[in-house]
């Protein structure tokens, strides 16, 4: 009976996507509903597949990456059996990919943003960024590390081959945000100037397409497509190394581009006078423009960076919660806000709270710790040992004398053995300010002064974490 029930709302198109969203409303909750599957439509659905419209791609991949079993029951539930779910993008200019990016053979058309190969002057490309429309100077983290990078990218795409910054060049190491500001002078010009013609490729990608351009004889179309940009974004420029035919391809691209008044950007993990397997003249002309930096952000951006991803999602992660990622991720930003987003899928698909214990063990997960590296928990770990205490009560905010006595040794040998500050010392000790850690190490120093055993426990405590790293 249910089968019958069920085949009959699969027969009626105009039913079956709102019975569908039925089933997930109940099994997720409101937030996360409303979020991602309020705005997705049905298109099309028969008896292999159903094609679901979605805002973005960034909703196709999130729900793929995070909601992909629970759409495929609902749809079972509904439907009576599996089929096979494909995304199309609501009308954007976003096209799918193919060799030079997205390229398309079609009758003649006067609209913007096409480019007419030199071998066939009836055949086109149709033009397509290829840029993240989530990357954009409003959300981006400005901090020490990274406004002079910012400044000068927001002047570029204010004026995009009109500043004396051409080539624009950003180094840094890898997740630091280069790719997120570069595609964020893309959407800025765009923004202003719809018929603007921006391209988005890595280097890698760039060299691909030209491989792939000489094995089709297509060399001539290839030059013209990317020599028709306005502004042309590369990344990661070391990949060029070693890769002469494609270096020179390069040169002669971006000396149309620059000639013509052409922007060009580019991102490297080095600065370009350390790119040593690039041409000399390439690198010559690199240093025509601007070379900026970006560093790993110091502890109050990384934390404003968290505080975004928050807002931006509406979740309320606990401010102790944030404070521990922002301490002990402290290199890289995708890891920073990877680590977030497992603590929010928890929260969201598994209902766990949101504590320290949750982040700590996202962290160890993701963090690549130096073996030759002391770390503040396996201090504090340690400490306990030695202290017949855990780890827990030291982290607490008992004031039993024993306990004590341990927090203020673990926040001695914390800042004798590893290279953090004093507010960053107090944060992994349940978030005491850096007063409460100065006193603990008063209060060390003076035992050590006037008790010899002490002096000798604490010199043997050192030397055994210092041997054993």
């Amino acid at each position: 009976m249910a089968q019958n029930s069920l085949s009959e709302t699969s027969s009626n198109s105009a039913s079956v996507w709102p019975a569908i969203l039925d089933v997930i409303k109940q099994n997720i909750n409101i937030r996360s509903f409303n979020t991602w599957f309020a705005p997705v439509s049905l298109v099309e659905h028969n008896e292999k597949q159903l094609m679901l419209e979605v805002p973005n791609r960034f909703f196709s991949e999130w729900i793929e990456n995070h909601y992909n079993t629970l759409l495929q029951n609902a749809v079972t539930q509904v439907l009576g059996d599996s089929k096979k779910i494909v995304f199309s993008v609501k009308n954007n200019d976003t096209a799918p990919e193919s060799p030079y990016g997205a390229q398309d053979w079609a009758a003649p058309s006067s609209k913007p943003g096409t480019v007419t190969t030199p071998n066939n002057p009836q055949a086109e490309y149709v033009f397509s960024t290829r840029i993240n429309e989530r990357y954009l100077f409003e959300n981006f983290i400005i901090g020490d590390n990274n406004k002079f990078a910012s400044a000068a990218a927001q002047a570029v795409g204010d004026a995009p081959g009109r500043t004396n910054y051409n080539p624009l060049i950003i180094y840094g190491r890898t997740g630091l945000g280069k790719t997120h500001l570069i595609q964020a002078i893309g959407n800025h010009a765009r923004q202003h100037n719809p018929d603007i013609k921006v391209y988005y490729a890595s280097s890698e990608t760039f060299t691909s397409h030209f491989i792939s351009a000489i094995q089709k004889n297509k060399v001539a179309e290839f030059s013209a497509f990317y020599r028709s940009c306005d502004i042309l974004l590369i990344d990661d420029i070391q990949f060029f190394s070693n890769k002469g035919k494609t270096q020179e391809e390069f040169f002669h691209t971006f000396n149309d581009l620059h000639q013509n008044g052409k922007q060009i950007v580019l991102t490297s993990d080095r600065p370009i006078n350390e790119l040593n397997a690039l041409e000399e003249r390439l690198i010559s002309r690199f240093k025509w423009g601007l070379v900026v930096d970006i560093q790993p952000p110091d502890f109050e951006t990384r934390l404003a960076i968290l505080r975004r991803k928050c807002d931006e999602s509406e979740l309320d992660i606990p401010e102790d919660v944030l404070e521990y990622l922002a301490v002990n991720l402290v290199d890289n930003v995708r890891e920073l806000e990877g680590a977030l987003t497992k603590i929010m899928a928890q929260v969201t698909f598994t209902a766990a709270e949101p504590t320290i214990e949750l982040a700590r063990g996202i962290v160890t997960e993701i963090a690549r710790p130096d073996q030759n590296i002391l770390n503040i928990d396996t201090i504090v770990q340690y400490c306990a040992k030695v202290f017949e205490v855990s780890a827990d009560q030291i982290r607490a905010k008992t004031r039993k004398k024993n306990i004590v006595e341990a927090r203020k040794v673990a926040m001695y040998l914390s800042k004798e053995l590893t290279r953090h500050s004093l507010v960053t010392i107090g944060l992994h000790f349940g978030g005491r300010d850096h007063s409460t850690v100065i006193h603990a190490l008063e209060s060390v120093n003076e035992r050590m002064a006037t008790e010899p055993t002490y002096r000798n426990k604490l010199e043997s405590m050192k030397k055994h974490l210092e041997y054993n790293r």
